[in-house]
């Protein structure tokens, strides 16, 4: 039986958490270790890698997810799902490395250094044998907690151990890859747990049945990846592993950031799709306006407080020589509350709903405005212009997503609660910028930051008797009382 989405929200957060905390623990060492140019190159392949994987994905993580969800209640017919989308994901995944191979042999930029391009094109393996997409369609979050917090505690001491200087960009792209999707191979391993070949007789499986839905997925994946990618992408083409090193700097922190938010997607979307089979329409609405209130209060004071904290954070996470990636960090912190916004209404509501033309248009708009700003932009404005067409791609994705899907998403979308998280955030900034302009270690500014940010927001969400931080303190006091 599912756990409740609290309890898998909150070991979702973990799980989010732990891959906050070691990208904090590592990415300053690399930083000073690899240097920029040697980020840029890294993150130049990793990109193109991204888009084989895309590929070879053909949208099964997100198609998967709906419908092992939807009949994770029937063994049989689960068992049987799962064996047919594993083995397309594996025919797939054969022609993606044709496109490796055909990359090693014709592009110049991947032929200065092939050996770290194929080490992270594992990724293209590593994401079709993990199979996450079953674990989170049948909610197992527990899991998917533990053996990502073992897998990164490993991967952080190899890289402490083998990445010494630039010269040692092999074992950093390794670290990248096993790191991140290292834990898939104990996905693999613990299938057997849940699919058994008994049930399912390979006469009676349907590969074919799963193209034409996994189509339309992928041109959902597709157009979002344009500007999740082809960022990176475009700015090694036009202009050099520099600036692609300060633009990763700039969007490593709201990538953590990012997390917080979409962790309680991961956790939505199986459950909304699963009282959407059932037609339970009502805890369908209460559900999602909950997710959207709470994914407000989070998101509204994180973007705040990446713009305010951005001088500090690059100092002390990348030091003094990427001092560069400043603006753009502030450029793109408003995309946390857009993405947050973006993942109520398209993942959890519109996709499950079936409505993913919809969602695919939309986040069409967002790739056509990112793909043309990107190209007027990067010639004059470098890694600044490639920020701007970032945000304009996201707040263009939002916008048409809240007009276009209107009539599908049954949400209040601005309460008096809503006006209390911005006000408490704006109270959150004077406190981050007063701590900001005294003279002391940057690391310890970042820190008081950090704590005084928390504590003004939380206080002055009590002060109003916002919900969310009374049913916490409620929930808090009977475990205490039960505990007596």
């Amino acid at each position: 039986m599912a756990q409740s989405v609290k309890v898998n929200y909150i070991l979702n957060l973990i799980n989010t958490g732990t891959q906050m905390f070691f990208p904090l623990l590592t990415f300053p060492y690399v930083c000073r270790v690899i240097e920029a140019d040697g980020i840029g190159q890294v993150n130049f392949f990793n990109s193109i890698v991204s888009y084989i994987t895309i590929f070879s994905c053909l949208g099964i993580p997100m198609y998967a997810i709906r419908e092992i969800a939807r009949v994770r209640n029937d063994a049989v017919i689960m068992n049987r799902t799962a064996i047919e989308i594993l083995l397309l994901h594996l025919m797939l995944t054969f022609a993606g490395y044709f496109i490796v191979g055909f990359l090693c042999l014709t592009v110049p930029q991947i032929q200065v250094n092939i050996s770290l391009f194929l080490v992270l094109s594992l990724t293209i393996l590593f994401t079709t044998i993990g199979c996450e997409w079953f674990y989170q369609g049948i909610e197992d979050f527990k899991y998917i907690t533990i053996r990502g917090f073992v897998v990164k505690t490993i991967s952080l001491i190899l890289l402490f151990l083998f990445v010494k200087d630039k010269t040692d960009l092999i074992y950093y792209g390794c670290y990248m890859v096993f790191g991140v999707l290292g834990g898939n191979i104990f996905n693999f391993l613990r299938l057997r747990k849940y699919i058994h070949l008994e049930n399912n007789l390979f006469s009676n499986l349907n590969i074919k049945r799963h193209v034409k839905p996994v189509l339309k997925v992928f041109s959902f994946t597709i157009v979002t990846s344009i500007y999740l990618q082809l960022n990176t992408v475009l700015l090694g083409f036009f202009k050099d592993s520099l600036a692609v090193g300060y633009f990763t700097a700039a969007t490593k922190v709201m990538q953590m950031l990012l997390g917080m938010t979409s962790s309680l997607g991961a956790v939505m979307m199986p459950r909304t799709s699963n009282l959407i089979a059932e037609d339970n329409d009502n805890d369908f609405r209460i559900l999602i306006q909950k997710s959207y209130d709470f994914s407000l209060a989070l998101a509204i004071p994180l973007t705040v407080g990446l713009f305010c904290c951005a001088p500090v954070i690059i100092s002390v996470l990348c030091g003094e020589n990427f001092n560069n990636s400043i603006l753009p960090m502030q450029i793109i912190s408003p995309i946390i509350l857009m993405v947050a916004v973006s993942n109520v209404l398209g993942l959890q509501v519109l996709y499950p709903k079936g409505k993913i033309n919809i969602v695919t248009l939309c986040c069409g708009i967002g790739a056509v405005f990112d793909l043309l700003l990107n190209i007027i932009l990067i010639p004059f404005f470098s890694y600044i212009g490639t920020s701007v067409a970032y945000l304009v791609a996201e707040i263009s994705t939002t916008v048409s997503m809240l007009y276009l899907g209107k009539k599908y998403i049954p949400l209040i979308y601005i309460k008096k609660t809503h006006v209390v998280y911005l006000l408490g955030s704006l109270f959150m900034a004077f406190a981050i910028l007063f701590i900001g302009n005294i003279h002391i270690e940057s690391t310890i500014i970042l820190l008081l930051q950090g704590f005084c940010g928390f504590f003004v927001y939380f206080f002055f969400l009590l002060l109003f008797k916002d919900d969310i931080i009374f049913h916490f303190l409620l929930r808090i006091k009977e475990k205490m009382r039960l505990g007596l």
